[in-house]
């Protein structure tokens, strides 16, 4: 059965993926984007990586009547429209609360009025904090955020309480979130009020939680897009990648094309 599906920040990264994706299998795909500037470039043109077939709508997540106006026919929706960077939202404060958490709320008012048959949103790892970790004594434990003092000192690793280092251990979702930027807060209004709204007014609402994306048509000029980016970015130019601390720290990478694979999946509920 086709589908109708609706990417607000389909012009982007993940959502021109996810695009490509369902119009292979006969969807049809309309993106809500606002070509922003600082992914797009300042000329605010149509991304030449984004497929013909799908119908752009020019507007801001933020803006009722242009949400209401992306909507229209549609009956699935994917929900990427975001600021991202974590640097980024801690000076940049009422533009990432504006975008992500009121960008969010606009959708969901909009939805309640004209439900859809799923709606899928983009959270972020972030919400973690710092990951899981085991003691000495074997025990699982949610580690303490690393003090500004520590850090002064050199002292990067992960303490427990009687000061001795932590071992690391893969994060599952039930870690209790340990949100450490504005960036993290925003994400986590997002998944929350779209899994409260969603069941409240039975749309039912998946959020998955992206680690680390790299790609194809990641924005290499942008200075808050993804680690991998950047470190290509400086890597093409001649120079070497900035590692900060030790250099130890350990990330997960996920491709792009996984990702919207997973937002597939998540949006239409069985295998391709």
């Amino acid at each position: 059965m086709a589908h109708h599906i609706l990417i607000t920040g389909g012009a982007g990264f993940i959502g021109s993926h996810l695009a490509d994706l369902l119009l292979r299998e006969g969807h049809r795909v309309r993106a809500l984007d606002n070509l922003s500037p600082q992914v797009h470039g300042p000329e605010g043109r149509r991304p030449a990586y984004l497929a013909p077939e799908v119908e752009l709508m020019l507007g801001d997540v933020r803006d009722p009547r242009a949400v209401q106006r992306a909507l229209t026919g549609v009956d699935r929706v994917v929900h990427l429209a975001a600021r991202v960077g974590v640097a980024q939202s801690m000076y940049e404060i009422v533009r990432y609360n504006e975008v992500n958490n009121v960008g969010t709320a606009t959708l969901l008012e909009a939805l309640i009025q004209d439900p859809v048959e799923r709606l899928v949103v983009a959270s972020s790892m972030s919400v973690y904090g710092e990951g899981l970790y085991r003691d000495g004594r074997g025990q699982t434990v949610v580690a303490p955020e690393r003090s500004l003092e520590q850090l002064k000192r050199g002292e990067w690793e992960v303490l427990g309480g009687d000061g001795e280092p932590l071992r690391p251990l893969p994060t599952p979702e039930s870690k209790p979130p340990a949100l450490a930027s504005v960036y993290a807060l925003t994400k986590y209004d997002q998944e929350r009020t779209c899994l409260m709204v969603g069941r409240a007014y039975g749309i039912p609402t998946v959020a998955l939680r992206f680690f680390n994306v790299y790609g194809p048509r990641q924005a290499l000029s942008n200075p808050y897009t993804g680690v991998l980016a950047i470190f290509s970015a400086r890597l093409l130019n001649g120079r070497p990648p900035l590692v900060n601390e030790d250099g130890r720290q350990r990330r997960d990478f996920v491709s792009v094309h996984d990702v919207a694979r997973a937002c597939r999946l998540a949006l239409l509920g069985q295998a391709a």
